[in-house]
């Protein structure tokens, strides 16, 4: 009885731990390119293949990333241009940001608990 009730806690607890975005956590480096930020607590998953538009690819869960409708969090993209990126407003496709900095071209799409990061290959510009 004694293992069950400490299974049981034990279950619950890591239950409880899921990484959530929150502006004060943080960011790092993107692990396709260095010089992109991702937020810090974003778990690494199964990257999309790469294709002749895509060179790298990275996918992150994260939730509450891309809220209801997969809108990201406006603090997230604030972070991106602070890092020196700009943002290829007439590019964007509904979720998908397009991000230009030093003749590389980043990809975003965002859903709700989960983001993809594409480095897009020369080939694509």
């Amino acid at each position: 009885m004694k293992r069950i009730i400490i299974l049981f806690f034990i279950v619950s607890m890591m239950a409880g731990c899921s990484n959530v975005y929150s502006a004060e956590e943080g960011y790092r480096m993107a692990i396709i390119n260095h010089g992109f930020p991702v937020p810090k607590n974003a778990s690494e998953l199964k990257p999309e293949l790469c294709t002749t538009d895509i060179a790298k690819s990275a996918k992150y869960k994260l939730n509450d990333i891309g809220g209801e409708q997969g809108e990201p969090p406006a603090h997230y993209l604030e972070e991106i241009t602070k890092w020196g990126w700009t943002e290829l407003e007439d590019e964007r496709k509904g979720n998908i940001h397009f991000y230009e900095k030093e003749g590389k071209v980043m990809s975003l799409i965002f859903k709700k608990n989960v983001f993809d990061v594409f480095e897009m290959s020369s080939e694509a510009k």
